[in-house]
């Protein structure tokens, strides 16, 4: 059984737009994989559709054989916890330090105070960030902060890694440190990692999986 599946998924808005047509996607688990496409190809309807917040207008999306299209919404929380979702819009509490921001979400989940403390640990060496452990969140460079919100992506050690256009603002260097923490991730950890992105550049630095979209259709996988 495959991972992450869609079968003939197509999305349309309200307004018209069909944002997915006829998507038919298997994923594996452990498998890195570039969503490549320019902007309004579909990539993060795509995304949408895997973390819930957008239901297919028909067809089915399943993950780790549960048919996450058809959930009930009270399951929800339960597909969510195994998910990290790096998002555009930095999601850190500016007043609290890097620390605190990555530690938070264990302490949510009730992980045990000497654990999630060396899962901080191990996140601050895998994004870089050990020296600026004690710094508050909105001193950070924005690179910084953006690796501080991966590093809260990854805290959990989430099964299937969600990343949407997450090197957009940043320099090249920084972009491909970035893509770099969550290659090393996926190869230590066996986690599943979908990077939606429109940056040639980085598909071609990474030994990956390249699925491409076009106007809500694959075109190459």
């Amino acid at each position: 059984m495959e991972f992450l599946e869609f079968k003939k998924v197509y999305k349309v808005y309200p307004t018209g737009v069909r944002a997915l047509d006829n998507v038919n996607l298997s994923i594996e688990k452990g498998e890195f994989v570039f969503l490549w496409g320019a902007t309004g190809a579909g990539k993060t309807t795509l995304m949408k559709l895997i973390t819930r917040e957008e239901l297919p207008t028909s067809g089915e999306v399943w993950l780790e054989g549960c048919e996450i299209s058809a959930l009930e919404d009270r399951y929800l929380p339960i597909l969510r916890r195994n998910l990290g979702v790096v998002f555009q819009d930095l999601k850190l509490v500016p007043h609290w330090t890097v620390y605190e921001n990555l530690i938070s979400p264990l302490q949510v989940l009730g992980v045990r105070k000497k654990y999630a403390h060396h899962l901080v640990e191990e996140i601050l060496d895998l994004v870089h960030l050990q020296d600026k452990k004690h710094h508050i969140a909105e001193w950070l460079s924005g690179g910084e902060k953006q690796k501080l919100c991966l590093g809260r992506a990854l805290i959990h050690r989430p099964h299937l890694v969600l990343a949407d256009e997450p090197t957009g603002n940043l320099d090249g260097a920084t972009a491909l440190e970035l893509v770099g923490a969550l290659f090393e991730f996926s190869k230590k950890l066996g986690a599943t990692v979908i990077i939606a992105t429109h940056s040639e550049e980085l598909i071609s630095q990474f030994p990956a999986r390249l699925v491409v979209l076009n106007k809500g259709k694959i075109i190459q996988s």
